[in-house]
């Protein structure tokens, strides 16, 4: 009697265990597809083959989702504003159409960039080390470096930060660095260049998208940190 008891008992445990497993394993996945459903991005691409400096029409766009990982850099989400531009490139059937290949209603390539929605296009001129020696390259993401003298000194302080470059103007030390930013932004950026901050642009590796939070550098900072005595 007590070894069927303890069978019972024993499958009983079994089957709660089985049951629990059941239950466990189906939120996990359903968590992990609302996961993955939260974590797509609408990507406009080629319906049909476009030529290139052929005019964009409606008919030849389609969006598609896909997962956030696998959006490449530059991609748009609407397609009527390339209605009626012009690519720099053909584009194949069910390639995604990245902003770097728009060149505009005349077909030209020095207008290859269009803004955001609810964004504006701005040109940022920078004579820093590394736009000057041609280091920073379209597609390429950046941070805003600035120090800026006031009552109490200079201080620096990283600014704007995930910048996409759309493209590189000028040559040497007159290049200009264009983007797409929020109107807010553009606000900073003109302040940045008409104050006469010292201005230095720090690459990004290209997937580092997270902003990062840092501490203002001035004297005090300096002298605390590593012990420079004044």
């Amino acid at each position: 009697m007590n070894d069927l008891r303890a069978r019972a008992l024993l499958g009983l445990g079994v089957t709660g265990a089985l049951v629990t497993g059941l239950l466990l394993y189906g939120t996990v996945t359903a968590t992990a597809e609302q996961r993955e459903a939260h974590e797509r991005q609408d990507v406009v691409v080629a319906r049909v083959a476009i030529a290139a400096n052929a005019p964009i029409t409606q008919e030849a766009l389609e969006r598609r989702s896909y997962p956030v990982e696998l959006v490449p850099s530059g991609a748009l989400s609407d397609p009527a504003a390339l209605v009626g531009q012009r690519l720099a490139v053909a584009v194949p059937q069910g390639t995604a159409v990245l902003r770097t290949f728009v060149s505009g209603a005349a077909g030209q390539p020095a207008a290859a960039v269009i803004a955001a929605p609810g964004q504006l296009v701005v040109s940022f001129p920078t004579a820093d080390p590394l736009t000057a020696a041609g280091l920073v390259q379209v597609g390429d993401r950046v941070d805003v470096l600035a120090t800026i003298s006031g009552a109490d000194g200079r201080v620096t302080q990283k600014t704007i930060q995930n910048l996409e470059v759309l493209a590189v103007t000028g040559r040497d030390q007159s290049r200009a660095l264009v983007f797409s930013v929020e109107h807010q932004t553009a606000l900073v950026l003109k302040y940045l260049r008409d104050s006469g901050a010292v201005i230095d642009i720090a690459l990004r590796a290209r997937a580092d998208t997270a902003p990062v939070r840092t501490q203002a550098v001035d004297i005090l900072y300096l002298t605390q940190s590593f012990g420079i005595k004044r």
